[in-house]
């Protein structure tokens, strides 16, 4: 391969390479938009999206039924809303459940409690399955615990 054929080749796969890559995350003061991988379970990737210092976070694998579901309640994948204030990223994770026509929002806190190296750490649990439909009761959520989110 020719000289010139070469370098030319070797500066296009260094600007691909500048160019694809984003700054690391290194505050929570910083844009989070993008796919991230948690720690929890091998195959749990998320898509955050952010419009106005609120974060949307779906999940980008199958979330199905949790432990506690019953057969005759319909289950939907978990969704997380957070929001940026001056103490911090907080917010709620939910999960809808229905029983028959009828509608319940489980929901439980999340904390967003670092933001560094490309990972954010994240306090959260799981919203149960609600204690009853008609009225819609919340029950008590699962423990809280910390997963550590890796960007991809």
């Amino acid at each position: 391969m020719a000289p010139a054929l070469r370098a030319a080749m070797i500066a296009l796969a260094v600007i691909a390479t500048a160019c694809s890559r984003r700054d690391p995350v290194t505050s929570c003061d910083q844009p989070l938009a993008g796919p991230w991988r948690s720690d929890h379970a091998a195959d749990e990737r998320w898509m955050i999206l952010e419009r106005s210092g609120e974060l949307e976070i779906y999940p980008l694998f199958p979330d199905g039924r949790p432990e506690g579901s019953t057969a005759d309640i319909e289950t939907a994948p978990r969704v997380i809303d957070l929001r940026r204030t001056p103490s911090g990223i907080t917010g709620e994770i939910k999960r809808r459940y229905m029983r028959g026509g009828v509608e319940c929002i489980a929901k439980a806190p999340v904390h967003v409690t670092s933001c560094a190296n490309d990972v954010l750490e994240l306090v959260l649990s799981d919203p149960s399955p609600p204690a009853g439909f008609e009225p819609c009761t919340a029950a008590r959520p699962d423990g809280s615990r910390r997963e550590r989110w890796r960007r991809e």
